[in-house]
């Protein structure tokens, strides 16, 4: 991992470790894996895209994205 995720998600855990209320860091928690959720959607979604527009098969692509089918690489690819 690099230097700023590392940094990132460090500051992450600090901000969740400030939270005392345990419900209030609980919903915190629910948010901040919610949107990362979407961060990571929205980049899967592009590797998928630039590794196919490399020439990559989809069933290659499917590989590298964590050993998924070729069917569901192309699904990844249009967000879904």
């Amino acid at each position: 991992m690099t230097q700023a995720l590392d940094t990132a998600i460090a500051a992450v855990d600090d901000a969740l470790a400030d939270i005392q209320d345990p419900v209030r860091r609980n919903d915190a928690m629910r948010e901040a894996e919610a949107k990362l959720s979407e961060v990571f959607k929205r980049h899967r979604r592009g590797v998928a895209n630039d590794l196919y527009a490399q020439g990559k098969k989809w069933r290659e692509v499917g590989e590298t994205l964590g050993g998924v089918s070729a069917q569901r690489a192309w699904q990844i690819s249009r967000g879904e």
